[in-house]
């Protein structure tokens, strides 16, 4: 890690689920604020927001909090809207007033899936869910408010050893049925969470701003992601 970052004071939140948790692990030997997680800190909550970085003063954020369940979103909106639109918003008027330079994670959802090539920074979004919307919705605003001391980073198909992922969802129902249909017309990179956090750690360190895309090397489908943790 920069030097610049040798004295920092991290606040990590959506730290209960599997980005969050691996964010923790690369960051356990630092000087960590904290580690919040949904259920302890509504980000949407400025009050509570303004409140913890008053007593705990960190330098920098890291919101890796997100209502990651994409048909759920589609049958309630509004939640998803708190937590991917609204929260970001929050943090980064609270990490405005407070000088913090603060990093969000975002997804490739912001896209409509229709490019047959890697997506680059400058395309333009067209999300086609409302987990996707309302993604887009929180990135924008969260650079917005932050200009220079803000950081984004969209992430593909994101997996861990811990919280929810395609991965671990594979596993959980290959133990309970005989046969499983996963789409194969659908391409991808998946993403190893500590490779991401990481990442995030290293452009914070840079003081890096604006947009980036992160992601493992080659390509897959749904499909042939889900036979690869079958065998």
């Amino acid at each position: 890690m920069a030097a610049s970052m040798s004295n920092a004071k991290l606040w990590v939140t959506g730290a209960a689920g599997g980005l969050g948790s691996a964010l923790g692990s690369v960051l356990a030997a630092r000087g960590i604020a904290a580690c919040t997680s949904t259920r302890e800190l509504d980000i949407a909550d400025e009050a509570r927001v303004a409140a913890f970085l008053a007593e705990h003063r960190p330098t920098h954020l890291f919101n890796c909090a997100a209502f990651t369940a994409v048909d759920q979103a589609e049958r309630d909106e509004a939640a998803a809207h708190r937590t991917n639109a609204i929260g970001p918003a929050v943090l980064a008027r609270a990490c405005a007033a407070a000088g913090v330079f603060a990093v969000h994670v975002s997804t490739d959802y912001v896209f409509d899936g229709e490019k047959r090539a890697p997506y680059l920074e400058d395309d333009a979004p067209a999300p086609r869910s409302a987990y996707g919307r309302t993604k887009l919705e929180g990135e924008r605003a969260f650079l917005n408010i932050l200009g220079a001391r803000g950081l984004v980073v969209r992430a593909s198909w994101l997996f861990s050893a811990t919280g929810k992922s395609f991965p671990r969802t594979i596993l959980r129902l290959l133990a309970e049925k005989d046969e499983l249909s996963v789409v194969d017309d659908q391409h991808g990179r998946p993403t190893w969470a500590p490779d991401l956090a990481a990442a995030l750690v290293d452009l914070a360190a840079q003081q890096c701003s604006g947009l980036f895309h992160f992601a493992n090397a080659g390509a897959t489908t749904w499909f042939e992601l889900a036979s690869a943790v079958r065998d």
